[in-house]
């Protein structure tokens, strides 16, 4: 069976009192980052034109995602601004916009233009997932038995070969589990493994840590104490 993935992008026109209140909501910052899941492009570049005072910086992720500003749950890379202030979302729900804080440590003001509804994601709500991925990278580091969890999805593969090379210089013990779902009471039967490395999805790291009794991470999270 062959998927096809088309892009559909919201219609629907923001109104002046939403605009209103993102705009006092982004106040305080002075360099804001935008972005926005792909349905919601078109309403962040329609705020970017009706806020002129504001100084918006939109980037273009390296990694899956294909347009400026777009953000994927998997891929937060546009938000990656050293110099801004914050960040301003256009997405619906917590999915996309909680690896911001996570990864970069930035305040997220996160605009629903169907509900017309604004959320601030704080640091301190990103806190308990950051540090358990800490927490992750530290076992890994002292532990002998990993496991990679990879899967078999289209866009779904994290290319690991030189971080499991790594791994094994060190004398860890390294596992592979393969498929195109994750099933996380299988995980929980490898009672012999210290952590499980994820290279699917990074929001599997995050949103489902708990379903996990040992410790979950991501590949990336780990390259960087790997592979300098």
């Amino acid at each position: 069976m062959e998927m096809m993935f088309v892009e559909a992008r919201y219609r629907g026109e923001m109104s002046d009192n939403f605009v209103k209140e993102i705009q006092n909501k982004i106040a305080p910052y002075k360099k804001i980052n935008l972005v926005g899941s792909i349905q919601y492009l078109d309403q962040m570049q329609d705020f970017k034109k009706r806020t002129p005072q504001k100084e918006f910086v939109i980037k273009q992720s390296l990694y899956r995602a294909k347009h400026p500003g777009q953000i994927l749950g998997c891929d937060v890379y546009a938000a990656d601004c050293p110099d801004c202030d914050a960040t301003l979302a256009f997405t619906q729900g917590v999915f996309h916009v909680l690896g911001i804080p996570v990864k970069f440590g930035k305040t997220v003001i996160n605009a629903d233009p169907e509900s017309e509804t604004v959320t601030i994601i704080e640091q301190r709500v990103a806190d308990k997932y950051r540090k358990r991925i800490l927490q992750g990278v530290g076992l890994a580091l002292s532990a002998k038995n990993l496991m990679f969890v990879e899967s078999t999805k289209a866009g779904q593969t994290y290319g690991v070969k030189l971080l499991k090379k790594a791994l094994e210089e060190k004398g860890k013990k390294i596992y592979s589990i393969v498929g195109d779902e994750i099933n996380y009471s299988r995980l929980n039967e490898f009672r012999d493994i210290d952590v499980f490395i994820n290279t699917a999805c990074q929001r599997i790291a995050i949103d489902d840590m708990e379903k996990v009794e040992k410790p979950i991470i991501n590949a990336e999270d780990l390259e960087s104490y790997f592979l300098k």
